[in-house]
This record gives structure tokens, C-alpha cells and sequence, in this order.
């Protein structure tokens, strides 16, 4: 039985081993540095005593709407009915094709009483893809543009506002004149089945990265659909108009470029967090994930390769831990790369997970990220051999 203990070790077992070994420091490493600013951002929170200003700038909250508003009414009644002072609401109504006029001349009568119930919705319309754009970004510029306000936040119709008092927590941060852009957290409405534990991993991990890499200083995408500009700021570093032809994400494309720990703010209070809608199916989650997966070419190689450490790591990790096995290392000694590693995994996967509010079985993640190197694997293949196409997505 401890056999295991009179194993000659030979060069190439040791130089394996001292890999594998060097990987799980590493990653302990990123579990600790990045994802532990995520644990304990709280306890710093308090110690600065963040108190609501006295004076709240006003806010211009802009959106684009494109479909039948029956869908996204409850939550564009929660932002109309907000306890905030002085804001102003811009809708973009991209007109649909005549094919579903019926559907549109209703949409237009809700709004037109809409406005006459809340004098600070603004509808923009516009005829959808006027300009030949694949991407809703033209949209938003004129939105922006059209905004009275010099703080601006880029909502989803469909990401549900949890209370009447969002608008006031989410824009806290701003009272601090040097920080132009603002995130918080969007989540995914649990559901039951096992789509919706891979979902929420795979999400949990990338607003886990997302935030860790801001919370150090060093913020380059947010994983959701809402996110605070100052109009001016935004104009000044040329907005999106060399993304009006493109479907990667806004957020990803101007964070990657304009974003700095002293411009940028990050506000983890649970009371701002928004909620999109649940995957419906397998092949919903899997085209939006690789939709999102080609937007990663507005990073530089440089970020594109920070991003990729960790997964390749992963990959190499078990990889290299069954060649150990397959030259008849000890399974014992390879048991305790595991445990060090899983344990650690789990620890901060569940100390995030409920930062974050996320309802998943964070005790199952070496599991989720076994199977999510095979998934990504299989993103970047398609991507090799696919040629390319428009992919109509909900981001997230």
C-alpha cells in the first residue's frame, strides 16, 4: 500500500512533476491575487465608509429597443418609475420591417403614452439598419448624442431592474469627478435543470476575472449589458465608430482601450446588480459563447494572451498530470496536486459565488472546468474551419 513511498524517481518524472507543481503555484496564485479581490472587497468598502453624496448628478440612461415591447414592459416601467431626483430615459426604437408593422404601429402607440405619463422618456425612431449596419452601434451613438446629460448609462431593455431604488446605488461611484466609466454586475436568472449550473459556472468565472483584473487596477471587459460613460469622456476617445459594421461588444471594445484604474469604477453593492434572462437551450448558450468568443479580436495580443493564461494553464495541467500517470508516477503524489488545487478552486469559487449572488453547485467546479476546457476547444476549432457569419446574440 506504500509502495508509492520507494519510488525511484527518474529525470523525466521530476521534470514533469516540477511542471505540473509550478502550474498549481500559479494558480493558486491567480485564485489568491485576482480572485481574492473579489472575497474581500467589502471588508475595504467598509473601512472607507462610502457614504451617498448630498448632490446626485443627473443621469441620461439610454437603450436600444428593437421587438416587441410586451417583452421588455415591466422592466422599462421599473427604470421610468426609479427614486432618483433628476434622469432622463432615451430609447432608440429601431423600426422593424414592414413584415411586422402591425406589431410596430402598436409598439409607437405604447410609447406615445408612455411619454405622456413620464415626460422624461425620450423615443428616438429610426429605421433598423438604415445605414447597412450589422451592430446596434450606431444606435447608441445617437442615443449618446442625443443625451442631456454628461453622465450616461448604456442599458438593456432586458435585463431586469431588481428594485425601484437601482439608479441611486448604481451610480454612487460617479460622485468621484475622476472616475468616466462605471460597471457593475449583470447576472442570469437561475432555473432549474443542469444547463443552468453550466451557465452560471461559466459565467461566475468570467465576472470572477472580469472584476478580480478591475478590482487590481487593471479593467478591460465587464461580463453584462450595462455600463456608465461621461458623454464627454466617451466622445473625446472617438466613441464607437469604428465598430458601427462590427457585432463584437461595445463594452469589451471601449474598456479594452479607455479603461484604467484611475478612470474606472466598479460598483459591487448587490442593490445595483441587473439580471438578464435564462438560456432557453444548449444551442442558445453555445452560439452566444462563441458570438462572444470572436469579439475578443478588438483585444490587443497582449490581452488576448493574459486572458488565455489561465485556461492554457488548466489544459496543461492535466494534461501533463496524466503523462505522470501514463510513466507510472505515483497516483499518489499526482492525488495531491488535485486536492491542493480542487480545494482551493472550490473555496474561492464559493466565497465569489456569493459576492456575486450566484446560485450554482460551486462544489462541482473542477467538474465545470474539466468540461469547459473541451468546450472552449471546440470554440476555436469552429472558429478555424467556420467561415464568417453574423450571430444573432444576447450578451452577457
Amino acid at each position: 500500500m506504500l509502495d508509492f513511498l520507494n519510488y525511484r524517481f527518474t529525470l523525466l518524472a521530476i521534470i514533469v512533476a516540477s511542471a505540473v507543481g509550478l502550474i498549481v503555484v500559479c494558480q493558486l496564485l491567480h485564485y489568491v491575487v485576482v480572485y481574492g479581490r473579489l472575497v474581500f472587497y467589502d471588508k475595504k468598502q467598509r473601512k472607507k465608509k462610502v457614504e451617498e453624496p448630498p448632490y446626485l448628478e443627473p443621469i441620461s440612461i439610454v437603450s436600444v429597443f428593437s421587438g416587441n415591447l410586451a417583452v421588455f414592459q415591466e422592466n422599462l416601467l421599473r427604470l421610468l418609475e426609479q427614486d432618483y431626483p433628476c434622469y432622463e430615459l432615451i430609447v432608440i426604437n429601431e423600426k422593424l420591417t414592414s413584415k411586422e408593422g402591425f406589431m410596430q404601429d402598436e409598439d409607437d402607440y405604447k410609447f406615445k403614452v408612455l411619454q405622456k405619463a413620464y415626460p422624461y422618456l425620450k423615443v428616438i425612431n429610426l429605421q433598423k439598419d438604415i445605414n447597412k449596419f450589422s451592430s446596434n452601434k450606431y444606435s447608441l451613438a445617437i442615443g449618446i448624442r442625443s443625451a442631456q446629460y454628461d453622465n450616461i448609462i448604456i442599458a438593456d431593455l432586458a435585463c431586469d431592474v431588481q428594485d425601484f431604488d437601482w439608479l441611486r446605488n448604481y451610480v454612487s461611484p460617479l460622485s468621484d469627478e475622476r472616475k468616466k466609466i462605471l460597471f457593475s454586475f449583470v447576472g442570469i436568472k437561475a432555473k432549474k435543470g443542469l444547463l443552468n449550473q453550466f451557465v452560471q459556472f461559466n459565467h461566475a468565472t468570467q465576472s470572477m476575472n472580469a472584476f478580480g483584473m478591475a478590482l487590481l487596477g487593471f479593467p478591460y471587459t465587464c461580463e453584462g449589458r450595462m455600463m456608465a460613460y461621461n458623454k464627454k469622456f466617451f466622445f473625446r476617445e472617438g466613441g464607437l465608430i469604428t465598430q458601427y459594421r462590427d457585432n463584437c461588444k461595445q463594452e469589451d471594445y471601449f474598456l479594452s482601450r479607455n479603461a484604467f484604474k484611475y478612470n474606472t469604477a466598479v460598483n459591487l453593492e448587490d442593490k445595483s446588480y441587473t439580471y438578464l434572462p435564462a438560456f432557453e437551450n444548449y444551442k442558445e448558450f453555445r452560439r452566444t459563447m462563441y458570438a462572444k468568443f470572436l469579439s475578443h479580436k478588438t483585444f490587443s495580443f497582449g490581452l488576448r494572451l493574459r486572458e488565455s493564461l489561465m485556461p492554457l494553464s488548466t489544459f496543461l495541467f492535466y494534461i501533463l498530470l496524466a503523462f505522470l500517470v501514463f510513466i507510472g508516477f505515483p497516483w499518489q503524489y499526482c492525488l495531491v496536486f488535485l486536492v491542493i488545487k480542487w480545494v482551493f478552486q472550490m473555496v474561492y469559487y464559493q466565497k465569489c459565488m456569493k459576492k456575486l449572488k450566484i446560485k450554482a453547485w460551486w462544489f462541482l467546479a473542477p467538474l465545470f472546468e474539466i468540461y469547459f476546457i473541451f468546450f472552449n476547444f471546440n470554440l476555436r476549432l469552429r472558429k478555424i474551419f467556420s467561415h464568417k457569419k453574423k450571430h444573432k446574440v444576447k450578451w452577457v
